[in-house]
C-alpha cells in the first residue's frame, strides 16, 4: 500500500497529482497566513519555517509552476523539496489503495495537518513507520481504514502469532514545557527595541536570564511591561527581583568563550556554547552581536522544573492503556523534534558503556516497560528527526535513527520481534529512497 522507492524524475508528476487531488489552496493559504505572521515578528522566521516545512516546500513547487509553466529541471536535484515530495508521494500511493470514502477521510486528515504542526509531525511519524516495515517485506494495516478496529496507528501483519500493533507518539520540543518556544519569541519581539542602547554600545559579553514564577503574563499589556523593566535592568547592567515575582540575574562573560560561533553550523555546538555562558540547560535562548564587538545572551526559563521525560511517559502511559488491544504485541515508536541522529546515537553509545551512568532514558523507559498493566507493550522505540542521506549510486535516504528498547518477559512476546531496528543501515527509519533519473 505504501510507497517504498520513487523516481526523482517523477517529482513534477507527483507534485501535480497531490495539488490536484489535495488541493494547493491549503498549503498556499497556510504559507499566506504565515508569512504574515513572520513579518509582524523578525524571530519567527526560522522557527515557522522549520514547524511547517512541508507547506513551505510545496509552495515553493507552486511558485515555481506559476512563473515557469512547470517544475524546472534543475529543481529535481534540490534536496530542500524532498521531505514534501516524499510525503506527497507517500499519501498518494495510500489513497490510491483505499475506497473512496476511506481515501477522502484520508485527504481531510492530511488537510487538517497543514494547519497544525503537532498533526503533521505524527501524520510523517506514523508514514515513515510504514516505510519502515514495509522495506523489511511486512505488511501493514491502517485499523480505522481496514475494519480490523483498533484505534493503535498501525497493524504489523506477519509478525508473532497474531501481528504486531504500534502506536506512534511524535513529542515535539516544547512537551512539558511551561514556557513555549513561540511564546519566548515573540517575547524576544517585544524586547528588542528595548534593547536598542545595549545593541549598540556593548563592547563585552553580557548574559543575561529572566527566570519567571510558572509563565510569561498572559495579557499583552503585561508582557509589554515586562519587556520594558528586562530592558531597564539589561542597560543599568543589574540583577534584580521583580514585583512580579520573576528575576532577572546579569553577568559578565568573556566574549572570547563564543570562540568562532557565529561561523559554526553544527547547533549542538551553538546550544553548548550558548548554555555555558548563561549557565543554563537546553532553555529558550537568543544570542545578539552588538555594533561595538560585544554579544548579548539572552535566556527565558521558568520556575517550574521542565518535565520533558516525565511528559513523555505520561503520555505513553495513556496511550498504552487505551489504545492497544491488548491481544496482541504493542510497540510504541516515539518521535522526538529536536533530537537529531547523531545524539539518539550518543545516548544509545553511553547505554552500551558498561563504564557510564544509564541515561536518563533507560532509566524512564525500563521503569515504564516494567509497571503494571502494560504486558502486552513488548517494546518502546526512539526516531531522531529526519534528515537526507546520500547512499550508493546517488540514491537518497530520508530518515532518522531509531533506538529500541524490547521487552521480551512480555506473555505476547515472539521471536518475530527482535531485531526490527537492526536490518537498516545504523538503525536507520527510513522514508522512500529518491533514485536520480
Amino acid at each position: 500500500m505504501i510507497l517504498t522507492e520513487m523516481w526523482t524524475a517523477q517529482i513534477p508528476e507527483i507534485y501535480k497529482q497531490f495539488a490536484d487531488i489535495v488541493g494547493d489552496s491549503y498549503w498556499k493559504k497556510r504559507v499566506a497566513l504565515l508569512r504574515q505572521e513572520i513579518k509582524g515578528n523578525r524571530f519567527l522566521t526560522d522557527y515557522i519555517q522549520r514547524e511547517n516545512s512541508i507547506a513551505f516546500q510545496l509552495e515553493s513547487l507552486r511558485e515555481l509552476i506559476a512563473k515557469f509553466g512547470s517544475v524546472p529541471p534543475w529543481e529535481i536535484n534540490n534536496h530542500a523539496i524532498y521531505p514534501a515530495v516524499s510525503f506527497a508521494a507517500q499519501a498518494l500511493s495510500i489513497m490510491e489503495a483505499l475506497p473512496r470514502k476511506l481515501a477522502e477521510q484520508f485527504k481531510r486528515r492530511i488537510h487538517g495537518a497543514f494547519k497544525n504542526p503537532d498533526d503533521m509531525r505524527g501524520l510523517r511519524l506514523e508514514l515513515s513507520a510504514a516505510t519502515h516495515f514495509a522495506r523489511r517485506g511486512l505488511k501493514i494495516s491502517w485499523p480505522e481504514m481496514s475494519g480490523i478496529g483498533g484505534t493503535f496507528d498501525l497493524l504489523i501483519e506477519g509478525l508473532g502469532p497474531q501481528g504486531l500493533e504500534v502506536e506512534c507518539k511524535s513529542i515535539s520540543e516544547d512537551k512539558g514545557r511551561k514556557i513555549p518556544k513561540q511564546e519566548v519569541l515573540n517575547f524576544y519581539n517585544l524586547l528588542w527595541p528595548h534593547l536598542e542602547s545595549t545593541r549598540k554600545g556593548l563592547a563585552g559579553g553580557l548574559s543575561v536570564v529572566l527566570t519567571i514564577p510558572g509563565r510569561l503574563p498572559t495579557e499583552y499589556k503585561d508582557r509589554m511591561a515586562l519587556a520594558k523593566q528586562v530592558g531597564t535592568y539589561v542597560f543599568l547592567g543589574k540583577s534584580a527581583t521583580l514585583p512580579n515575582g520573576s528575576s532577572i540575574r546579569i553577568t559578565e562573560f568573556d566574549i572570547k568563550r563564543l570562540g568562532k560561533i557565529p561561523l559554526a553550523t553544527n547547533p549542538q555546538e551553538l546550544r553548548t556554547t550558548v548554555d555555558g555562558v548563561t549557565e543554563t540547560t537546553n532553555r529558550q535562548t537568543m544570542l545578539i552581536g552588538t555594533n561595538a564587538g560585544g554579544a548579548l545572551a539572552l535566556a527565558v526559563q521558568s520556575t517550574a522544573d521542565d518535565t520533558f521525560m516525565k511528559a513523555i511517559f505520561d503520555t505513553l502511559s495513556d496511550s498504552a492503556k487505551r489504545q492497544f488491544s491488548s491481544i496482541r504485541g504493542g510497540m510504541f515508536l516515539t518521535g522526538l523534534q529536536g533530537l537529531n541522529a547523531e545524539q539518539l546515537r550518543s545516548i544509545a553509545g553511553q547505554d552500551d558503556d558498561l563504564s557510564q551512568e544509564s541515561t536518563a532514558l533507560r532509566i524512564a523507559v525500563s521503569k515504564f516497560l516494567s509497571g503494571t498493566g502494560r504486558d502486552h507493550v513488548i517494546g518502546v522505540g526512539f526516531l531522531s528527526e529526519n534528515d537526507l542521506v546520500s547512499a550508493d549510486e546517488g540514491i537518497v535516504e530520508s530518515g532518522g535513527t531509531a533506538y529500541y528498547f524490547p521487552k521480551r518477559e512480555s506473555p505476547l512476546w515472539s521471536d518475530d520481534f527482535s531485531g526490527l531496528f537492526s536490518w537498516s543501515n545504523n538503525n536507520r527509519s527510513t522514508a522512500p529512497l529518491l533514485v536520480p533519473a
